[in-house]
Order: structure tokens, then C-alpha cells, then sequence
């Protein structure tokens, strides 16, 4: 017996694709776990961040604007559309529509939560050392990159990959693993603790860049690698008539080049409104800000 076939008798499965068919291919039933998760980080965002809870605390300096509100809000939307119909039914038919779903966690939903988060929320966690120095170290570039390029790399192996879409519980970690890297990484553009500072623009720009190595090295395989690397999805009905070969070899270019362009645009952004910056400063004959990416108090 292998070793998914022993998880089947301990864990309930994933969800069985065969029930799915066409036109839209998804049964717009969504997991009761992912809708209240995510309702209920929404609303406890909302209730922290209201007039109500100024009152309630007496702390009246707990600020947040509009921006920030939109953002997060956006960002726990992009947490649904992602783990919920019709994109959690086309991951289990497509190697496409499982990266869509993972790029979604990785580009949009962590800097729209973090953009949208006031300093002042996380600020409680700096009181326990350990949390304060274990926040810290995690959120250096170095970490970052090494956390989340190894969590790219190993979930892409077949017997994880397809564990993940066989087994519901691993299929979650492997979500919360893509997330909470994913906010190490946003971490060192969006960070809003000083004490766990963001990067200086030239190491967000050597940051930057070295991630599309790991994403341009999975996404090369998978484009040009041997057709059904994941046998999970030679025994599914094939969505629209997409053959296999054509499936995955857009899931490889999803993460190699879109990921690719994405961390690219960013560093271009990056240096120039550094190099503007600095530009400004030596006519003013002052340094430049350290920062390069706003964000709100």
C-alpha cells in the first residue's frame, strides 16, 4: 500500500472531479471552512479597525484610512475568488487553473493584506520577545527568499502535488504555506512594523530578481518537461478539451513568465523612483528617504 492510499483511510479526499461537467465546470459549492475563515478575518479587521473599537479601547490614535480598509478587504475577496467556485473546481481539472489559484495567493492577496494593515494591529506582537525576534529574522531577504523558494520548489514535486489534490487537509497546507510565505516575501516592499523594517530599495531589487530564478526553473519544467509529470490529472475528465501536453505547458509559462514579468515590473518601479529619489536629494543636498513603496500609518 502507498503512501497516499493509507492517507485515503485516515483523511477525507479532496473532492471528486469526475462530479464536475461542463459548460462551467464547477459545482459553486463552496467550502463552509474557506467562506467563514475568510468572513471572519474580514469582519475582525472591520470591528479592530471601526470607531466602535476607539471608544471600546480608549486608545483614540488607532488610525486607518480608506486606502488601507479597500485593500484589505480586497485582499480577503481575492482569498475567496481563489479558494472558492469556480477556480477551486478548475484546479482540480487543470495544472493551469492549480497555478492560477497558487498566483493568486502568492501576487495579489498578500500585499493588498499587508498594504491594508496599520502598524498599530501587529504592533502587540513586539511585547513577547521571542515572537519579536522570530518576526524579525523571518522577514529579512534572505529568509524570505529561502523560505519561499524552497516551499515553491518541494510542493511542486509530484508525490506532494498530487497528495495535496488527493488529501483535503494537505491541500490546506499547502495553501497556508504558499500564503504565509508569500507575505514574507511582500513583507520586504509592504512591511508596516519599523521594527521588522522593510528592505533598502537595491536589496528589494537583488530580492526581487532572485525570485524569478526558482519560479523560472519549475515553470521551464513544467513547460518543457515530460507530459502527466502529475498523474493526479491523467485520470481527470480534461476541461474543454484541453489536452494534457497544452495544460501544462501553460501552468509553466503562468509561473515562469507571468511570475517572472511580475517581479520584474517591480523592480523597474523600484529602482527608478530610488534613482529619482536620490536624484532630488543631492539637488536639495540632502539623503533620500529610505523607503520607496508608501504606505499609510
Amino acid at each position: 500500500m502507498s503512501v497516499v492510499d493509507f492517507l485515503h483511510l485516515l483523511v477525507p479526499l479532496h473532492g471528486d472531479p469526475r462530479f464536475l461537467r461542463g459548460p462551467l465546470w464547477t459545482s459553486w459549492q463552496i467550502d463552509p471552512t474557506v467562506l467563514l475563515g475568510v468572513l471572519g478575518l474580514a469582519a475582525a479587521y472591520v470591528i479592530l479597525t471601526s470607531r466602535w473599537n476607539e471608544r471600546w479601547t480608549g486608545i483614540p490614535d488607532r488610525q486607518v484610512t480608506g486606502a488601507q480598509r479597500r485593500s484589505f478587504l480586497a485582499g480577503c475577496v481575492v482569498i475567496l475568488i481563489a479558494l472558492g467556485p469556480p477556480v477551486e473546481d478548475w484546479a482540480a481539472l487543470l495544472v493551469s487553473g492549480h497555478m492560477l489559484q497558487h498566483l493568486l495567493l502568492m501576487f495579489l492577496a498578500p500585499p493588498l493584506l499587508l498594504y491594508g494593515t496599520p502598524a498599530w494591529m501587529l504592533a502587540p506582537l513586539l511585547k513577547w520577545k521571542p515572537v519579536a525576534l522570530m518576526g524579525y529574522w523571518l522577514t529579512r531577504p534572505v529568509v524570505a527568499f529561502a523560505l519561499s523558494s524552497l516551499v515553491i520548489i518541494v510542493w511542486h514535486l509530484p508525490v506532494l502535488y498530487d497528495l495535496s489534490l488527493r488529501v483535503e487537509p494537505v491541500h490546506i497546507v499547502q495553501h497556508m504555506m504558499y500564503l504565509s510565505t508569500s507575505l514574507l516575501v511582500w513583507w520586504t516592499l509592504l512591511g508596516p512594523l519599523p521594527a521588522w523594517p522593510r528592505a533598502t530599495p537595491l536589496v528589494q531589487c537583488l530580492f526581487l530578481f532572485a525570485l524569478t530564478l526558482p519560479s523560472a526553473v519549475v515553470g521551464a519544467f513544467l513547460t518543457f518537461g515530460p507530459v502527466g509529470y502529475y498523474p493526479y490529472y491523467t485520470t481527470v475528465p480534461r476541461m474543454w478539451g484541453i489536452d494534457l501536453a497544452t495544460d501544462q505547458q501553460v501552468a509553466g509559462l503562468m509561473m515562469w513568465v507571468l511570475g517572472g514579468v511580475i517581479y520584474l515590473l517591480l523592480v523597474t518601479v523600484i529602482f527608478f523612483r530610488w534613482a529619482t529619489r536620490e536624484e532630488e536629494g543631492e539637488r536639495q543636498g540632502e539623503p533620500p528617504p529610505a523607503g520607496v513603496i508608501e504606505h499609510p500609518a
